[in-house]
C-alpha cells in the first residue's frame, strides 16, 4: 500500500473506531522566551497585576512570523508556506474529528453513537475478564468518561498547535528534506530525536494502531472503576493477565508519536491531508444526518 492509501485508510479506521477521539494529543504550549516573553507578560497583567492571561493575539502573531522565518530561512519560504498549509489542514480534519467524537459521546451521531462495545472489546481484549451484563453496562460508562476526557485533551491539543504550529511544521520540512535527501538520515534523527519531546502527546496518524479504541487500562481513572468492578475471580484473572502482559513486553495498541511517522516529501502530505479531509467532512455530515433522522424516530415512536 502506498503512502497516500496508508494515510487514507488510518482516516478511516479513525472516523469508524470510537476511541478515534485521542488523534492528537499535545503538552500546553510554553510561553516565548526573551523579549517576546517579556511583553507578554507586560500585556497580560495589565492593571489587575494577573500574569495567568493568554498572549495577546498581536504577541503570539509576531511569535509565528518570528518562527516561520527562521524555518523559511532554512527550508526556503515556499516549502516552509506549505508545511503551514499542511498543519493548517491536519487541524481542519482534526476539527471534524473532535464533533464527531462530540457527536458519538453524546449519543447524537445515530447507529456511529453505538459502536462503543467494539471499541471497548478491543481495548479490553485479553485482559482475561468475561463480564457480566451489569458490569458491561457500567464498563461502558467508564469507557464514556474515558472518551470525554480524551475528547478535552485533543481539544486543547489542537487549540495549542493552531497557536503554536511551527515545531510539526519543522518537523514535517525535515522528512520532506530528508525524502529528497537534502540531508542525511543523521541528521534527520536527530531533528526528529530534538522535537519528539514536545510532539510526544501528538499521535501519529498514519499508524492504525492508535485509533482502535485507545488505551483506557492505561487511564489510572478508568482502570481503577474497573477493577472495583471485578468480582474475586475476575480480579485474580486480571491481575493474571496483565502480569504475563507485563512479563512479556508486549504493549498492545501501543500509541506512537506523530515524530515516528514514517519520512514523506511534503505533496504526497498535502494531498493525503487534503483528501482525508474530505472524508471526514463527507461522514461528519453523514453522521449528523443520521443523528437528525434518530431524533425524528424516537419523536415518532414517542408520539404513538
Amino acid at each position: 500500500m502506498n503512502r497516500n492509501a496508508t494515510l487514507i485508510a488510518a482516516i478511516l479506521v479513525l472516523l469508524l473506531g470510537v476511541g478515534a477521539f485521542a488523534f492528537i494529543r499535545q503538552n500546553a504550549a510554553k510561553e516565548p522566551d526573551g523579549q517576546n516573553s517579556a511583553a507578554n507578560s507586560e500585556a497580560s497583567t495589565g492593571a489587575s497585576g494577573s500574569s495567568d492571561l493568554k498572549p495577546t493575539k498581536s504577541v503570539t502573531r509576531k511569535a509565528k512570523e518570528d518562527e516561520a522565518a527562521a524555518l523559511a530561512e532554512q527550508y526556503g519560504s515556499s516549502r516552509t508556506n506549505l508545511s503551514r498549509q499542511v498543519v493548517d489542514n491536519v487541524t481542519s480534519l482534526l476539527d471534524d474529528v473532535l464533533e464527531m467524537g462530540d457527536m458519538i459521546t453524546s449519543g447524537q451521531g445515530g447507529q456511529f453513537g453505538n459502536r462503543g462495545d467494539r471499541a471497548i472489546r478491543n481495548a479490553l481484549r485479553n485482559t482475561g475478564v468475561e463480564l457480566e451484563d451489569d458490569q458491561e453496562e457500567a464498563v461502558a460508562e467508564l469507557y464514556r468518561e474515558f472518551q470525554k476526557r480524551e475528547l478535552e485533551k485533543t481539544r486543547v491539543a489542537v487549540e495549542t498547535l493552531k497557536e503554536k504550529p511551527a515545531t510539526l511544521m519543522g518537523l514535517m520540512l525535515a522528512s520532506d528534506a530528508r525524502s529528497r535527501e537534502e540531508i542525511s538520515e543523521d541528521e534527520y534523527a536527530s531533528l526528529q530525536e530534538s522535537s519528539s519531546g514536545e510532539l510526544e502527546d501528538i499521535l501519529n496518524p498514519l499508524d492504525r494502531n492508535n485509533f482502535r479504541g485507545g488505551q483506557p487500562l492505561e487511564d489510572a481513572e478508568f482502570r481503577s472503576g474497573f477493577e472495583a468492578l471485578l468480582n474475586d475471580d475476575q480480579a485474580s484473572s486480571f491481575d493474571t493477565a496483565m502480569s504475563e502482559k507485563k512479563a512479556s513486553g508486549k504493549e498492545e495498541n501501543q500509541q506512537t508519536s506523530i515524530a515516528e511517522m514514517p519520512v514523506m516529501d511534503l505533496e504526497s502530505l498535502d494531498k493525503s491531508i487534503s483528501s482525508a479531509k474530505q472524508m471526514t467532512s463527507g461522514f461528519k455530515s453523514i453522521m449528523q444526518g443520521m443523528g437528525n433522522l434518530q431524533e425524528l424516530e424516537n419523536q415518532r415512536e414517542e408520539a404513538e
